[in-house]
């Protein structure tokens, strides 16, 4: 795990470096406002069964906890047209 260390009077903060680029996640709470809007109930659950991935991956792009992948973008994509 890589990590990066400052620290001041005697304090010492790590930052976990998780190898997600930090736009992404920034990028993620976009298609999760999106796919709330398209699917107000259950929106993990119809957003994995559009993208083909298990609800625990749709939980973690609408927690931010993972970027979404190109299948997700393309399920939002598909249900807008």
């Amino acid at each position: 795990m890589g990590g990066i260390e400052s620290g001041a009077a005697g304090f010492s903060t790590a930052i976990r470096c998780t190898g997600v680029h930090r736009g992404a996640l920034e990028c993620t709470g976009i298609y999760a406002r999106a796919a709330r809007g398209i699917w107000p109930r259950k929106t993990a659950e119809h957003w994995a069964a559009a993208a083909g991935v298990k609800t625990r991956i749709a939980r973690y792009w609408l927690a931010g906890a993972r970027a979404v992948s190109d299948a997700g973008k393309l399920a939002l994509i598909r249900e807008l047209q």
